[in-house]
Parts: C-alpha cells; structure tokens; sequence
C-alpha cells in the first residue's frame, strides 16, 4: 500500500531531479536566462528551491535557520545537494510522528508551535512553484519543457507501462 505522504515527496523528488537532468542538457548560458512573473533567473531560482527545501529540513527537526549561504553552485553541486536532502527527507517521514517543532518568531510572523505539517506541505508547494518558474522561463526562451506534473511521475515511477 502506498504512503500518501511519502509518494508526495517521492513526486518532489523525482520532479526536481528531472529538471536538474534535462537543465545539464542545456548550453550553461541558459542558465542565466529569465522571464517576467518568475523569481530570478533559471540558476538562481533552483538554487533558491534547494537552499528553502534545506531549511524546511532544518526547522522540522528543530534546529532553527541553517546559516544564510549565497555561494553560487553547478547544477551536479545542486543536485548532489538535493539528493543528500531527500535521504534527510526519507528520514524524517520515517518518524514524522516524532516531530513537533516550533516555528521561530520573525519579522512577518509570531511564533507558531505544532508546525510538523505547514513544514511538510511547504516543502511540496515551494518545490512546485518554483520548478514551475523554472519551466514557465524555458517556454518563454523558446524550449517546451518536458513534462513533470504528478501524471507524468506517476506513468513514469508508478506505472510505467500504461505510458508505453
């Protein structure tokens, strides 16, 4: 039987993965490429959804913000980055019940307690939001993009031969 939650992140990981991979395709020019509506340039805006999947980690284990880190990274440095953080991920779900965090009072909000689930939902929705950024500059640049809703995982990682 499938873990609903679990196969969520499962899509979060393989969705982001799958951009990382057909990103490596391009020239690294494109990289730096941009479109109106969508959070920076394409290398900024997966950097941006791997740092914030990296706090979410580190606020659901009650470990507070980890150090603001603006270094610029390649795609393999991304990826090797997000795929450490997925077995974090794999582990948390693995205890979900043995987590309660407290979401640290700043600046546009108070501090909110019993946060397990707003954590584990922004990390799904933040991933989702900005792979679509990412897709929405490379539709606007001229490429379509392939596809990488939860269908498309779903046919692929799930049941991969109805999609023959």
């Amino acid at each position: 039987m499938i873990d609903p939650l679990r196969e969520m992140f499962h899509y979060h990981y393989w969705a982001t993965f799958s951009l990382i991979d057909y990103l490596s395709t391009l020239p690294a020019e494109r990289l730096n490429e941009t479109a109106p509506g969508t959070a920076g340039t394409i290398q900024e805006t997966l950097a941006h959804l791997v740092r914030a999947d990296r706090l979410y980690l580190s606020l659901i284990r009650g470990e507070g913000r980890p150090p603001r880190d603006t270094r610029t990274f390649t795609l393999s440095e991304l990826r090797d980055q997000f795929e450490a953080q997925s077995g974090q991920w794999e582990s948390i779900l693995d205890h979900v019940d043995d987590f309660d965090p407290t979401l640290p009072a700043e600046s546009d909000h108070p501090s909110a307690p019993h946060v397990r689930d707003l954590l584990l939902t922004q990390a799904i929705h933040h991933g989702n939001d900005h792979r679509t950024h990412i897709c929405t500059i490379l539709g606007a640049t001229g490429d379509e993009p392939p596809e990488f809703d939860e269908w498309a995982y779903w046919f692929s990682e799930q049941h991969p031969a109805a999609s023959d």
